[in-house]
């Protein structure tokens, strides 16, 4: 989870600077902590043993072997200069993936814009625009993101969460290409844009460039976080980085015992050594910032969150074709069959649904996300006020005189909003998202065998052939574009209703 602390520092003051250093989540201190108290207390255990269990003579060759290690340690391992390096070219390749990750909103707003037509054909062909940009991207980032692997560790999760059908899934099956199918979800979109174009649903070749260019920029992204993934830093750089910074600090643990006896004892004897410790927190939580970054698609507390960007994406994209407009050859020549093969338009998983809710494993979902919201957006600024009075800035109203001052002046009711922020906050505090998943993995215990079942691409009925009077489990993505169901029982899985045993008996008499 992205540990957020954005409004923490809105102000220059001490409060900022101590609710930014007292967070635990994210912080140097979650990350150094552990490892400082065991060399605390390694650091202790060596200096009783110097003190209380080594003899005079044993003593001198202990207090020899201090002065040596102390000697110009800080010259013979330069710690600014490797880290400060090595995290500059951490921090550098970090934003460059963050930047490549891919955002849908700027092909969206084309596909809604230049795609135009308000019938249900071309409805579905925006939105599976949207569909198979995202379903590219979650291909991309489940084979690079342990993530997103949680979420979809097979390709069955990806048909069962609605990012592709079972055509789809079949068309991927038959490519034979060793390397990868991340282009094929792209190439599907692509060709769909051509047909728009020769059908009129876009206006001119230079409109379909737009979209397909906008498509490019989204493919090159997550390219880019390909070649991130198999090509790394050299092995080389982080051994030398991470080894120095740990064989410095393990040298400490006898460079810098304070000397007791002899006839150069140290200047002062406080046991703890303040200052090396010091430089164990900023040198080491210097280095947990270059390991954390290293690897952004990671499940560490600042890495990025793959799995929202991909709900984020979808949900986004299809409300951006959908909103306002809710009220034959190919002509590409490809060898494979399956590679020129643009599968059928049909309603997505999503169709008609208002509140989408992206699926994730059961154990994916226990991650925490810090969702794309502002930092200060839940924060309620006239919560004991009734009323507030907007005026123009004092600069302007020095311009103005009383009357034209007085004809500025506004009244704003806030009760209206107090109660429905009020309202938010509670429903937050009644249902957290912890209360709520251990209450979805109860039921999905207790009621296994009613939970829709899927496999190979499709939902499955149970094993008596029936569900609830339903002959199979259909989607809305199962139905043909402009064509009845066949079966007058089929509906969306969504609105089943599920029954247990004795209601089902009951049910089937009436």
């Amino acid at each position: 989870m992205t540990i957020s602390y954005t409004l923490d520092v809105s102000q220059t003051n001490l409060q900022s600077f101590f609710s930014l250093l007292l967070r635990w989540r994210g912080s140097v201190w979650k990350a150094v902590f552990g490892q400082l108290a065991v060399w605390t207390a390694v650091f202790l255990m060596i200096s009783c043993i110097y003190r209380y269990m080594l003899s005079p003579s044993q003593q001198d060759v202990f207090e020899q072997l201090v002065r040596y290690f102390d000697n110009k340690l800080d010259a013979n391992i330069p710690l600014t200069f490797l880290l400060g390096f090595f995290v500059s070219f951490v921090v550098a390749r970090w934003g460059s993936i963050l930047n490549g990750i891919g955002w849908i909103d700027d092909a969206s707003l084309l596909f809604a814009t230049y795609i135009r037509g308000a019938d249900e054909e071309t409805r579905v062909i925006r939105r599976n625009l949207v569909r198979y940009l995202v379903l590219s991207q979650a291909l991309v980032l489940r084979d690079i993101s342990m993530q997103v692997r949680k979420r979809f560790p097979t390709m069955d999760t990806l048909a069962a969460s609605g990012l592709m059908t079972h055509e789809e899934m079949d068309i991927l099956d038959h490519i034979k290409d060793p390397y990868s199918r991340y282009w094929t979800s792209i190439q599907w979109s692509l060709n769909l844009v051509y047909e728009c174009q020769k059908k009129g649903k876009v206006e001119s070749y230079y409109l379909m460039n737009k979209i397909v260019d906008e498509i490019g920029k989204f493919r090159h992204g997550l390219a880019s976080l390909l070649k991130y993934d198999w090509v790394p830093v050299p092995l080389v750089y982080p051994q030398v980085i991470f080894l120095a910074v740990r064989i410095y600090f393990m040298i400490c643990l006898i460079g810098r015992q304070f000397i007791v006896t002899g006839s150069n004892p140290s200047g002062i004897d406080l046991w703890l050594p303040i200052t090396t410790m010091v430089q164990f927190l900023v040198y080491m939580g210097w280095m947990k910032v270059a390991e954390a970054l290293l690897n952004p698609l990671g499940e560490d507390d600042d890495d990025l969150e793959c799995n929202y960007i991909i709900d984020k994406n979808l949900i986004t994209g299809l409300s951006i074709v959908d909103t306002m407009w809710k009220h034959d050859d190919t002509g590409y020549s490809m060898v494979e069959e399956h590679m020129a093969k643009t599968p059928s338009q049909k309603k997505d998983e999503f169709w008609g649904i208002d509140k989408i809710a992206p699926l994730y494993s059961m154990e994916s979902a226990e991650r925490s996300v810090h969702p794309l919201v502002g930092s200060a957006s839940k924060i309620n600024l006239v919560k004991n006020k009734k009323e507030i009075v907007m005026t123009p800035h004092k600069n302007k109203l020095s311009e103005l005189d009383p009357s034209e001052q007085k004809t500025y002046l506004r009244r704003v009711n806030v009760s209206d909003h107090n109660a429905k922020h009020a309202k938010q906050r509670g429903l937050e505090r009644a249902n957290s998202p912890d209360k709520c998943l251990s209450k979805m993995r109860s039921r999905s215990k207790s009621e296994l065998q009613y939970i829709q079942f899927y496999e190979n691409g499709k939902f499955r009925t149970s094993a008596n052939g029936s569900q609830n009077g339903v002959d199979l489990w259909t989607r809305a993505g199962d139905i043909e574009m402009n064509v009845a169901a066949s079966n007058p029982n089929q509906v969306h899985p969504h609105s089943i209703a599920v029954f247990p045993p004795d209601e089902q008996q009951t049910t089937s008499r009436h």
